[in-house]
């Protein structure tokens, strides 16, 4: 039961997180894409690129969406990452605001992978969800907004290559 958990939290907060969770339905509608963006840190944590482009950006969405499949577990996978994918998101544009203003970003979540493992580790930032743990009846969400699961070889190694989204 607890495979089938993790999923369903992860899906529940972004859903969270993209609709704002307080706008009305109209306002859902026009704002169904929010922009978004990652972060790519070396293993120190040092920032390694900033990819904006589009389709970049959507190469490591389906990468990265491939890693919250059903066989993910609670917890970190083993051993120090050696490259951090952090997922920044526009933040919701409320009623009454100009949709042409700038908004600001917060991150949302971090995806780790390891030198010599397919295990990759997802890490979705409470901070960012005020609200999410008595919405979902769960305290202390820390430990249920990490898993790490299990993926094909040839996406770890597309993760373990982040240079390759650096010049779209």
């Amino acid at each position: 039961m607890k495979r089938h958990i993790i999923p369903c939290i992860l899906s529940l907060t972004l859903l969270l997180t993209a609709c704002g969770g307080e706008q009305a339905a109209a306002d859902t509608a026009e704002e169904a894409v929010k922009d978004h963006y990652y972060q790519i840190l070396d293993a120190a944590g040092k920032e390694l690129y900033t990819v904006t482009d589009s389709g970049a950006v959507a190469e490591i969405d389906a990468l990265i969406n491939k890693a919250g499949g059903e066989n993910a577990d609670h917890g970190n996978a083993e051993g120090d990452p050696l490259y951090t994918y952090v997922y920044w998101q526009e933040t919701t544009l409320h009623a009454g605001e100009d949709p042409d203003t700038e908004r600001e970003y917060l991150e949302v979540f971090r995806t780790q992978v390891r030198q010599g493992s397919n295990a990759v580790t997802t890490e979705v930032l409470s901070d960012t969800l005020e609200g999410v743990g008595s919405f979902v009846g769960v305290e202390g969400l820390g430990g249920l907004l990490t898993f790490t699961a299990e993926v094909p070889r040839e996406t770890a190694d597309a993760l373990r290559d982040p240079a390759q989204f650096a010049g779209a």
